[in-house]
């Protein structure tokens, strides 16, 4: 899938909101859980309306992927109604779709797939193509299904149907590993038993697919590192309301901390298991202040922050967000346990202190850290590496510092497609840049 190349310049409105003054911003359903239910609810035996789903690239692309195996989804309106697949569905031949860039979806219909008694070959974009499968199509392996590869990872021809009811998992690299297993476990007509290996990682995004399972009639038992789902289940269809990203909550936070503006998040989850809605809480330690209410955080800042030490293992996709609230910190910011970042859409640890090193910030990156010296920020053109978290993230260095470009800022609609409407919203403003005259 080829994006247009859409480089803006940013600007802080100087006759924005204030401290005295509270900019409120309704924020999109978070795509975590919305990437989780539309599997999910495509195999539930009942059918399901989901609301408040983000309209982007991932959503999408999971859509199409899950209609090309049959299953009954239409979207309106932030709606999505899911019906359960005709019973005796049969397709005539291969199967194919494509994943496009969704990494969380390339895994779970990679599982999925292996329901099938015919062939599914699944494509994705180039991006896609360079991040790790391995350890997922060896579990499959184990469990009986036949995958053609030509390097462990996508594009591969899936060939079902699973056969024995037990596999081994390295789960040290990525939990959606773990997720799509525990999603089609319900499915196989022996149910499922998973010994995990390695340490496992980001146990909160596992925590939210076991949950979601929870809330269709699905259990899900835990011994040590032993998960298993006993045959004769089913996931029952629901009505859900999908709550307010706190990953994208992350880049508002972010923005309010450098800028000094009072800035409250409405439909804030407080009870999210995602770990990045404890993000707030690392923020605090850096000097912000937040108020909460049932429905909302409002976050208070006077601009000055400083350096912290911190683990982030469990809130790895805002680590670049913290990285450039760091870059404006006094003294050194010390963010560790991060070496499952260099698997993302980039290289989120090499990649990360690049582009703040171009805009002057001192950082060191290790195989599982980031040491940033905080600093004032200069004007430079962002890479981001069609990563769509490196534009949003990277977009915070223009709070404080005129004519910081981010190039191919379009790449924020793999998850957020308003982002940059929103970001003026609060007093962050966007401008096109024009190359024709270049």
């Amino acid at each position: 899938m080829n994006r247009t190349i859409l480089p803006i310049n940013l600007t802080l409105k100087n006759d924005s909101s204030t401290s005295d003054n509270t900019v409120s911003v309704h924020l999109p359903g978070s795509k975590y859980i919305a990437n989780r239910l539309l599997p999910l609810c495509a195999l539930a035996s009942t059918a399901s309306v989901l609301s408040n789903v983000v309209d982007n690239d991932d959503i999408n692309a999971a859509s199409q992927g899950l209609k090309a195996l049959g299953y009954q989804l239409t979207y309106a309106n932030s709606k999505l109604n899911v019906s359960p697949r005709p019973a005796n569905y049969e397709f005539d031949s291969l199967i194919t779709f494509n994943t496009q860039h969704s990494g969380t979806f390339s895994r779970f219909v990679t599982a999925i797939s292996a329901l099938e008694n015919v062939p599914v070959e699944i494509s994705c974009s180039d991006k896609m193509a360079t991040r790790p499968m391995n350890e997922l199509f060896d579990s499959l392996r184990e469990l009986g299904v036949v995958i053609n590869s030509e390097n462990d990872r996508l594009p591969a021809i899936i060939k079902g149907p699973v056969t024995t009811n037990y596999c081994q998992l390295d789960a040290s690299r990525s939990s959606q590993y773990l997720s799509a297993l525990l999603i089609i476990a319900p499915l196989l007509e022996n149910g499922l038993t998973i010994e995990l290996q390695g340490k496992q990682v980001s146990n909160a995004y596992v925590d939210m697919t076991i949950n979601l399972m929870n809330k269709m009639g699905v259990e899900v038992k835990r011994s040590g590192n032993t998960i298993s789902v006993a045959a004769g289940q089913e996931y029952n269809g629901i009505i859900y309301n999908v709550p307010c990203d706190p990953v994208s909550s992350s880049y508002f936070m972010g923005f309010a901390a450098i800028s000094g503006y009072k800035i409250k998040i409405e439909s804030f989850d407080h009870q999210s298991l995602q770990g990045e809605a404890q993000f707030y809480k690392v923020l605090e330690k850096m000097g912000v202040i937040f108020e909460k209410d049932d429905s909302s955080l409002t976050i208070i800042s006077d601009g000055e922050l400083k350096g912290i030490e911190v683990d982030m293992s469990e809130m790895p996709d805002v680590v670049q967000t913290l990285a450039v609230v760091a870059s404006h910190a006094k003294g050194r910011t010390l963010i560790k346990n991060i070496a499952h970042l260099a698997f993302k859409e980039s290289d989120r640890i090499k990649d990360t202190a690049a582009e703040l090193m171009k805009a002057g910030i001192k950082v060191e990156a290790g195989d599982d850290y980031l040491l940033i010296e905080g600093g004032h920020p200069k004007a430079t053109e962002i890479e981001t590496y069609d990563d769509h978290r490196m534009a949003m993230s990277m977009a915070l260095l223009g709070t404080k510092t005129q004519n910081i470009v981010i190039k191919d800022a379009s790449v924020v609609n793999k998850s957020f497609p308003n982002y940059w409407d929103l970001m003026a919203q609060v007093g962050l403003t966007s401008k096109v840049l024009d190359l024709r005259n270049e």
